[in-house]
């Protein structure tokens, strides 16, 4: 078995390559890694025979010299283009991450640079012929979706692991739009069982179950503890000074004030992608002109925004930070929030309001969100008198109380709401998406439910625990992340026996 690793931190997962490697005969042909673990030369020494790729070069579309000559003989089939033109929208979208001014990268640079990772990914693929892809993550850069994309056209297995409310718990699929069904049984065979408590649940989701019924401070997930904490952070001038220093060399021949640096996958409007390169002026200047931006759509965004009225029967529907895995590739269509909105509208009474609450990281100063969005963007949503843009200082707790239901792509809120007894409308793949209490979005057909699912939902806490049981048997506990190893109390080798049990579950081989 002929494997590519996409994207992985070497520790877990150069010790689940070797392993699997060893006991299984899962061989090593291409690895994408990072650039802080010391992954190139790890996996160099590892596996000698592997060809290893930065994921700083995959992002830009540089890959070796052979695929590179290869790819001159690869020919795009525009039978597959064709039936993958809604793809290629959702990819071409992806790349707002690329684009750090929103002018950079324009719509003919984005369609270039897809076809040219078309055609690279498959020269890649008819060199070193995989058999299987594993990937830490669900593929939400834009290298590896279009790797996605090949995979699913040659019919190769793609396995990557997905997060949930515990972040100790993570778990498998195969398909970046679906979880498909592997809590089915187990649920309908828990959802049989009369007498289920929260003792029934490991203690890790025990613990995160009990802390979503507490206040909204209390039950804040640690992530967005962490943004706060960073977000002050580069407010402060003279962290950003240190931070540079700290990064770069500035003087001497190879000093970034007399020389050029390779930046970040950030593209640069005077170079193309893969030639980008950036100065230290030009790296100041991006810096102060982003974070001014983030100011100002904040400050729009504030004086759309109307308190909650309280005769309002309404749909709570926060939005997810974008751009981000958790719409890009996995709300599908429903990047684009707007429509969610839309459906909401469509499929509602004209008295239901829908409150709109935008992602406080979203304005937040070291992240991307100036990417994803643009001031029309709440322009056009407020357009009916039907939808209300909420105060980033609300309670969402106190918006989720009041809401008649819940609407999210892929949020936190979603699984908060389930446990709230509120009926959750969802959007895109997320793991409590097959929950009774939920409706799933993905055409007009499941959208035409939406008014009688909530009129006739009712709450039901032995449901609700059949799940969460059948999740902790499906899950695994495994750290493949970056940060995640500091957070978790699990050994090093319980992690790589959990994934590489998981992996070959997906296999159809036996432990």
């Amino acid at each position: 078995m002929r494997v590519l690793y996409n994207t992985c931190i070497a520790d877990p997962w150069a010790k689940v390559a070797k392993k699997m490697q060893l006991e299984y005969g899962y061989e090593p042909v291409y690895w994408v890694g990072h650039d802080y673990d010391d992954s190139k030369n790890i996996i160099e020494n590892l596996f000698p025979c592997a060809c290893y790729q930065s994921n700083r070069d995959a992002w830009k579309g540089i890959f070796p010299k052979e695929i590179v000559e290869k790819a001159k003989e690869c020919y795009i089939d525009i039978d597959f283009l064709k039936e993958i033109s809604f793809y290629e929208l959702q990819a071409i979208k992806m790349m707002d991450r690329l684009d750090y001014d929103r002018y950079s990268f324009n719509f003919m640079e984005r369609e270039r640079h897809f076809l040219n990772l078309l055609k690279n990914w498959t020269a890649c693929f008819d060199i070193y012929m995989p058999d299987i892809v594993i990937s830490a993550v669900i593929p939400h850069r834009i290298y590896d979706y279009v790797l996605y994309l090949i995979c699913k056209k040659r019919n190769i297995k793609f396995i990557c692991f997905q997060h949930s409310m515990c972040i100790e718990r993570i778990y498998a699929v195969d398909n970046i739009y679906s979880i498909g069904n592997i809590f089915d049984e187990d649920y309908e065979r828990n959802l049989q069982i009369n007498c289920l408590s929260e003792d029934d649940l490991p203690v890790e989701i025990r613990r995160q179950y009990e802390k979503v019924m507490k206040t909204y401070s209390e039950a804040r997930p640690e992530y967005m503890k962490a943004h706060d904490i960073m977000n002050k952070k580069q407010a402060n001038k003279w962290f950003l000074v240190k931070t540079f220093l700290k990064n770069y060399n500035l003087f001497g021949k190879k000093g970034i004030l007399l020389n050029k640096t390779v930046s970040a996958r950030r593209k640069n409007r005077r170079y193309s992608l893969e030639d980008t390169k950036d100065g230290a002026y030009e790296m100041i200047f991006r810096t102060l002109h982003k974070q001014a931006y983030q100011k100002e759509l904040r400050s729009f965004y504030s004086k759309l925004t109307s308190m909650p009225d309280e005769r309002d029967c309404y749909i709570f529907f926060p939005l997810n930070y974008q751009p981000e895995a958790t719409t890009s590739p996995a709300g599908d269509i429903f990047v684009n929030q707007r429509l969610c909105i839309e459906v909401l509208l469509k499929h509602t009474p004209n008295h239901y309001k829908i409150y709109v609450k935008e992602h406080p990281q979203q304005f937040m100063l070291h992240s991307l969100g100036h990417t994803g969005r643009i001031k029309e963007f709440y322009t056009d949503i407020i357009s009916s008198s039907r939808v209300k843009l909420m105060p980033l200082e609300l309670d969402p707790y106190f918006l989720m109380k009041n809401a008649k239901a819940v609407a999210t792509v892929t949020g936190t809120v979603g699984w908060e709401s389930i446990a709230h007894r509120k009926p959750v409308i969802v959007f895109g793949l997320i793991w409590y998406e097959k929950f009774k209490g939920v409706l799933r979005i993905v055409d007009e057909k499941s959208a035409s439910k939406i008014e009688a699912f909530i009129n006739s939902y009712q709450y039901d806490e032995q449901a609700l625990l059949a799940y969460l049981l059948a999740f902790s048997k499906k899950s695994i506990q495994a750290y493949h992340y970056k940060g995640r190893k500091e957070k978790i109390d699990l050994s090093e080798d319980i992690c790589v026996r959990n994934l590489i049990e998981e992996i070959l579950r997906f296999t159809e081989k036996q432990f």
